[in-house]
């Protein structure tokens, strides 16, 4: 019998049993699962032909080179790795030689965290998950999957093949975590956990493991990312919805408010500053539920076109933002400016009130709206043509015509030190433009066609991040150093090797962002020959295959690329309140162990961290073990983190025991810098 024949009569098997039969409407035909081998996931695809080298297959899990282990089989025959190769990102496999006409193919990859797979269990149609391995003490562990489970019943475990009885483990659909009770050990190290649930307990679909991570789009139906394990939904609307407004005042301020259905437990709310070319400039949080006026100066930004947003996410990346509003900012008030499509004008001659018009250069404002201009000396007529249309004007004339018709100005063209000056609403509204004047800030506003400016957590990231530099007119970083990391610099006196341990989780953006902003100051300030690395840090209780539970980098004494390293950080990913900080300063402490500098290390957080002394099962370090690796290795450790609350509680006693200073988070605001 042929391989073919008999991996096809497995199939028919499967199918028989139910294994890989979702008649019942689970999802859709791009939700394909794979069955399973042993501790492998398998695929079949396509048969040769004699000719074709390259082959496309569609595994039901998102698979990379270091996720998984990954094999290729041809006649039911393992074919060595180096006649072919892999191309993950796109699902192909190109072969060295071409395989023979009708010549059967499959693949088989191991099993990771996350993965799912059809099988038929106890005679029900199950769909398998793989949890995170064991380690010896670990007895909670979540469940990611793709499908939202409404029901705890007709679950099952397996520890490394062997099933675990009722009533030695609980599984609770409300959160998705498994719980090995106390009756029964702990899974040892390595120790492979598979939790099955019944097809009849899928009350929906998350995205298939297979898409690339994406957080969704505000808007009214904002859900989850499907990076997170299923949990409660999102429920803050985006878009005009949005539960929060920005008020722009007349005496240059403007008041952010948000309601209370952005003020949810572990939700954190932002307000959101782009440029008019649409890059993030600064990024605020805000407090939820009540109203807050700041000064539009305290930005720091320059004069120009910008656009804000309010925005709530939570930390597991679910995120809603308002409809970006555009905002002018005049640093020189005395002056008018000129913004068309959102970009200030510059202009030889400047503008002008002439008895309450603003009178712009008549050139460069035909030119800015897309019209062409043409210059009568004899007659002093200026004519501007544009799709179809005609616009003349006489100097010291208060009548124009468009396109023949005659219309009042109100006020004359006319030429000031030898620029002919022109009413730029009568031009603007000629050639099609919505004008507006603000007069706070002195400015007048011309869109022809308002720009879509993106809100999504893609569009936000640094120009690092999205793999090229941008130019951009704003300042990199204030002036001078921050006060927190100015205060924490006062206190090196020696050469030191220092580690940001720094909490990367949704939460955490502005903090990061605030990081970024004033780093190059603090190391320009610390004496020399010291040196920097960065651990950041999430939830090792939390499997993401997107967003890594710890992002270590080495040490450097360049300033450039630290500020790189920092840059390349995104806040995102997060489940519960408390996150690995103490597995995190473990790391720190592991790569300060070999130092001959002073040792610091400078800690950022938002929340508490799991504890092994009071939440068992979820970390691998209690407090005060911690605390006894720091004070033999001699590290000191400052702090930016909450004034009150558990995370203070914690961190308070790591501060105080290790020489260092405790900040308040929230002086790590960018607002504050200017």
């Amino acid at each position: 019998m042929t391989s073919r024949k008999m991996i096809s009569l497995l199939i028919v098997f499967v199918l028989l049993f139910g294994g890989l039969d979702f008649r019942a409407g689970i999802a859709s035909a791009n939700d394909r699962l794979d069955f399973r081998e042993g501790e492998y996931l398998v695929n079949l695809f396509q048969e040769g032909d004699g000719k074709e080298r390259v082959f496309k297959f569609t595994p039901g899990n998102r698979i990379t080179a270091t996720n998984t282990k990954f094999r290729l089989f041809m006649y039911a025959q393992e074919i060595e790795p180096t006649e072919y190769t892999v191309d993950y990102e796109n699902c192909t496999i190109t072969m060295r030689q071409a395989p023979d006409l009708g010549a059967e193919m499959h693949i088989k990859y191991s099993i990771s965290p996350t993965f799912e797979w059809g099988e038929a269990e106890s005679g029900i149609d199950k769909i398998g998950n793989a949890l995170s391995e064991g380690d010896g003490s670990t007895r909670v562990f979540k469940v990611t999957s793709r499908y939202t489970i409404n029901s705890s019943k007709n679950v099952s475990l397996y520890i490394d093949g062997s099933k675990v009885r009722p009533s030695e483990f609980t599984f609770n659909h409300e959160n998705n975590t498994v719980t090995i009770l106390e009756k029964r050990r702990a899974p040892g190290p390595k120790s492979k956990i598979y939790f099955y649930f019944p097809k009849t307990s899928i009350s929906g679909t998350q995205p298939s493991h297979g898409e690339p991570a994406a957080i969704p789009p505000s808007g009214p139906a904002a859900n989850p990312s499907p990076n997170t394990a299923v949990g409660t939904k999102f429920q803050v609307p985006g878009g005009a919805s949005f539960p929060g407004t920005i008020q722009l005042n007349p005496d240059h301020t403007f008041t952010v408010n948000t309601t209370a259905a952005a003020s949810r437990p572990a939700y954190f709310s932002y307000l959101m500053v782009k440029n008019a070319k649409g890059k993030l400039v600064r990024q605020v949080r805000v407090n939820p539920n009540s109203p807050s006026t700041y000064s539009l100066s305290k930005l720091g930004l320059p004069s120009g076109g910008y656009y804000f947003y309010l925005k709530t996410i939570n930390q597991s990346g679910g995120l809603a933002a308002s409809i970006p509003q555009f905002v002018p900012i005049n640093n020189e008030p005395q002056n008018i400016q000129v913004l068309i499509g959102g970009q200030l004008q510059a202009y030889a001659q400047a503008p002008v009130n002439w008895n309450g018009s603003a009178l712009v250069p008549l050139r460069a404002i035909f030119e800015s709206l897309g019209a062409t201009v043409e210059w009568d000396n004899s007659t002093q007529t200026v004519t501007a043509t544009r799709e179809g249309k005609t616009i003349v004007l006489t100097i010291g004339s208060n009548i124009a015509y468009v396109n023949g018709v005659p219309v009042t100005l109100s006020a004359p063209a006319q030429l000031i030190n030898g620029i002919t000056m022109v009413p730029v609403r009568f031009v603007s509204e000629a050639l099609g433009g919505v004008v507006e004047w603000n007069e706070a800030s002195k400015s007048v506003v011309v869109f022809q066609n308002k720009p879509v400016i993106p809100t999504s957590a893609e569009s936000e990231k640094t120009p690092i991040e999205q793999g090229g530099q941008e130019p951009s007119s704003e300042p990199s970083e204030p002036s001078a150093s921050s006060p927190i990391l100015q205060n924490i610099s006062k206190g090196i006196t020696n050469s030191s090797d220092i580690v940001f341990v720094i909490d990367v989780t949704g939460s955490m953006g502005e903090v990061i962002d605030y990081v970024k902003e004033t780093v190059r100051s603090f190391v320009d300030s610390v004496p020399s020959g010291s040196n920097f690395a960065i651990v950041g840090y999430r939830d090792i209780n939390y499997v993401d295959i997107y967003n890594p539970d710890f992002e270590v980098f080495d040490f450097t004494n360049n300033k450039d690329l630290l500020k790189a390293q920092l840059d390349s950080l995104v806040a995102s990913g997060g489940e519960d309140v408390e996150e690995s900080g103490l597995e995190a300063i473990d790391k720190a402490v592991q790569k300060l162990s070999g130092s001959k500098n002073s040792k610091r290390i400078i800690f950022i957080t938002d929340a508490p961290v799991h504890d092994k002394g009071t939440s068992p099962g979820m970390a691998g370090f209690s407090l005060e073990e911690i605390n006894a690796k720091l004070q033999t290795n001699q590290v000191t450790l400052d702090a930016i983190a909450p004034q009150s609350g558990l995370a203070h509680e914690q961190i308070i006693k790591l501060v105080q025991s290790n020489h260092g200073t405790l900040y308040d988070i929230n002086d790590a605001n960018l607002m504050q810098l200017h």
